[in-house]
């Protein structure tokens, strides 16, 4: 489901809340508005968490390449040297 078809739909359930409310008499401190804001506050701060994973993914991707570079890398001079004793050509 794309985001503006998403945010149509909570936009149209958020009118019938509203409604509802409107309908029970209350509507002093609950009401549509009052439901959007919190709905656009929670959204930015749901895309910052998000943004927030997605550096730590990164990071910690890198952090295990470069750990695993670092395991291997003797690994394959012990592979390269046996390669050149031999003859055979490096990969």
């Amino acid at each position: 489901m794309n985001t503006k078809k998403l945010t149509d739909t909570a936009l149209t359930a958020l009118d019938r809340v509203g409604y509802q409310l409107e309908s029970f008499g209350i509507t002093s401190k609950v009401n549509r508005h009052t439901l959007v804001a919190l709905l656009m506050a929670e959204k930015s701060r749901f895309e910052g968490e998000r943004d927030s994973l997605n550096a730590k993914v990164v990071y910690y991707r890198h952090l295990a390449e470069s750990t695993a570079d670092s395991a291997l890398k003797p690994a394959r001079q012990v592979a390269d040297t046996v390669r050149n004793l031999f003859g055979g050509a490096k990969a």
